[in-house]
């Protein structure tokens, strides 16, 4: 197989040099790129998932990958001397509870729940080593 030009769609034509048959083979990094952002501007803005497209069925079967990426934060090790903390509501009832150092904005941890509670806090905090100073 040689590459033989590109489709009008910007997929990479290839071509047998013995049979002369051609195939293409599509981008599918293209389609994930593009998944992904619909995945995170439905998330973020106030739209249901209907609004995303030909139907909210085919919208929720093209995203239910993105469900799966967990964000990697490293574990923290180091004690920090001001750590600040708080949640943020979210659409679709989820509040996001992050820790960063005071000082320089790093992200220590975070922790998804329902709603702000002591057991939510009680879980981001039993990763990250005890600081001089909480803010909350």
């Amino acid at each position: 197989m040689r590459k033989n030009g590109r489709t009008a769609a910007g997929s990479q034509r290839w071509k047998c040099v013995d049979c002369s048959l051609g195939a293409t083979a599509p981008r599918t990094d293209r389609k994930h790129d593009a998944d992904l952002r619909a995945f995170l501007d439905w998330l973020l803005s106030g739209r249901t998932q209907g609004d995303m497209g030909p139907g909210p069925r085919a919208f929720r079967k093209r995203i239910q990958w993105c469900w799966n990426i967990r964000p990697v934060i490293p574990p923290c090790a180091v004690r920090h001397h001001t750590v600040m903390a708080d949640g943020t509501y979210m659409n679709h009832d989820w509040c996001l509870i992050i820790a960063i150092d005071g000082g320089t904005g790093e992200v220590l941890g975070l922790q998804w729940c329902e709603h702000e509670s002591k057991a939510a806090y009680t879980a981001l905090f039993s990763r990250i080593p005890a600081p001089d100073v909480l803010i909350t």
